[in-house]
């Protein structure tokens, strides 16, 4: 059913699938963190997402979905460096923070599709 299958909908749950990537990708740098002969895995999923967000999101502005930067504003790291756990746990964090805000917004969305056929609460 189309109702089901908006771009909204496919949006959020791309978004949910490549942040549990992302979170993968993280914890299995966190957990070789001591082996020195492990390259540690790109955890930058960005750039899947945007190309998602390209095909269905139309912006008014460019600041209004960006790219994130790092501390040096030259995007972030390829995965042929050091394991930092600091930058790790940090990216850990905001990744979980990511994820749980694109569950909530679906959440949201299947409560107003449930109130709009049910009509009532």
């Amino acid at each position: 059913m189309k109702i089901f299958n908006t771009e909204n909908i496919n949006l959020l749950k791309k978004s949910l699938d490549v942040y549990g990537k992302q979170h993968e990708a993280i914890a299995k740098n966190i957990a070789n963190a001591n082996n020195p002969e492990y390259k540690r895995a790109d955890t930058d999923f960005s750039n899947t997402l945007k190309k998602n967000i390209e095909r269905t999101l139309k912006t008014t502005d460019p600041r209004h979905i960006a790219e994130p930067k790092t501390p040096t504003g030259k995007g972030r790291d390829s995965g042929e460096e050091e394991i930092d756990l600091s930058r790790e746990m940090g990216e850990l964090a905001e990744n979980q923070i990511r994820y749980d805000f694109s569950a909530r917004m679906l959440q949201k969305t299947y409560q107003i599709l449930n109130l709009s056929i049910k009509g009532r609460n």
